[in-house]
């Protein structure tokens, strides 16, 4: 206990111990009795002056004021002494090193009870201008007809798809083979339908339709998109506890992502063929009407060139029949168009890597455990002896 912590007693059993004087010698020239000299020593009796001033006067060198020399302070006129700081780290070294080596062995091993992860990527590539290059004679004919150009654009977020709710539920819906050789879902996997135990004696059933919603959200946490702007390469990573399951989710994304933007793309084009169809065969209609009545108009009146008002109506009907077959015409090359369209109806992504079972997992990480838990040993321990001091 440091000495200015001490009571008066306690200095003066101090000063007795540390001079080897006999507790009957002190109290004779205290004028007190030993038994007295006990109870001042163990607090049991306050000292009056009178035993204070013969105390003093028989031992002169005793000091009823000790106290300990000042500690240097670490930190003066908010300016850190760096010396001081390190000299009272180094003192309490032992204390350190060993905080520190508890921190990072129990930081080390709690990672032993936490879930492995294995990490499986599949990487696509934009596969738009290739798409686009069988097609550029058949868009010079259709810019020199004066036909629209095929706009090949689409506008897929491949993040927002990859994690839309349609993949997600064929996902957890599905059927995966783990490395085991063993059958199951992601439900079952993750243990998303085992009641906690705090509801162990509650005897309601699961909610279905919360169970689901809990999976998809879990199922998001484990996929993720990374895209590079500038080269428009997409990876698609998955983290499941199973690396072959892993590896075939992540495919089976890829795959899922390349069979909607294709399928969006042929929906677009018969939609785009059915409606020129259709208005293709209502200006064939059209067309022929239109044929017949100049045909039955040049039957009916032969001298037509000789009567001014005649040639007005002969030249209405043969712009009327020459315009109708200048949109038949259209119509009819942006049917080819859209019929080479959808011959070529190729996915605007291609399958770069497909995802292979990783060897190693990849969390949890023990060296990133044991490295964060020495260094929160090490501020932990220091801060709490600069604390202590």
């Amino acid at each position: 206990m440091p000495i200015k912590n001490l009571s008066l007693g306690q200095k003066i059993k101090r000063y007795r111990l540390v001079n080897d004087i006999r507790q009957e010698d002190m109290a004779e020239k205290m004028g007190i009795s030993r038994a007295t000299l006990i109870n001042y020593e163990k607090g049991y009796t306050t000292i009056n002056m009178d035993v204070l001033n013969r105390l003093k006067n028989h031992y002169q060198d005793f000091a009823f004021d000790e106290k300990e020399p000042a500690k240097p302070r670490i930190i003066v006129d908010n300016v850190i002494n760096f010396k001081v700081l390190v000299d009272v780290l180094y003192k309490n070294i032992k204390y350190l090193i060993l905080l520190t080596f508890s921190f990072a062995f129990l930081g080390t091993a709690s990672s032993f009870f936490l879930q492995k992860y294995y990490d499986a990527e599949i990487s696509l590539y934009p596969a738009k201008n290739d798409m686009m290059q069988g097609m550029s004679q058949f868009q010079s004919l259709a810019a020199n007809l004066g036909i629209n150009k095929m706009n090949n654009d689409q506008n897929f977020n491949i993040p927002d798809v990859v994690k839309s709710r349609l993949i997600a539920n064929k996902a957890i819906n599905q059927k995966w083979v783990g490395k085991d050789d063993k059958e199951t879902n992601l439900i079952s996997l993750w243990e998303l339908n085992r009641k906690p135990w705090l509801n162990i004696l509650n005897a309601s059933k699961i909610d279905s339709l919360f169970l689901y919603e809990k999976a998809i959200r879990k199922f998001n946490r484990h996929v993720q998109v990374v895209e590079d702007r500038s080269t428009g390469l997409i990876k698609i990573i998955t983290s499941f506890q199973d690396p072959v399951i892993s590896a075939d989710i992540a495919n089976f994304i890829g795959s899922e992502v390349e069979l909607y933007i294709q399928k969006e793309n042929s929906a677009q084009s018969n939609k785009e063929k059915l409606f020129i169809s259709e208005r293709l065969s209502i200006v064939k209609k059209e067309l022929e009407k239109s044929e017949l009545e100049l045909k039955d108009f040049k039957e009916r009146n032969r001298g037509f060139e000789d009567s001014p008002e005649l040639f007005m109506i002969y030249s209405q009907l043969f712009r009327e029949v020459e315009a109708k077959k200048e949109v038949y015409l259209t119509l009819q090359q942006q049917l080819e168009l859209a019929r080479i369209q959808e011959v070529k109806r190729s996915p605007i992504l291609h399958i770069l890597d497909h995802a292979v079972p990783p060897i190693r997992k990849s969390s949890p990480n023990r060296l990133l455990f044991l490295l964060s838990s020495t260094i929160f040993g090490i501020l932990f321990s220091s801060s709490l002896t600069l604390f202590r001091y």
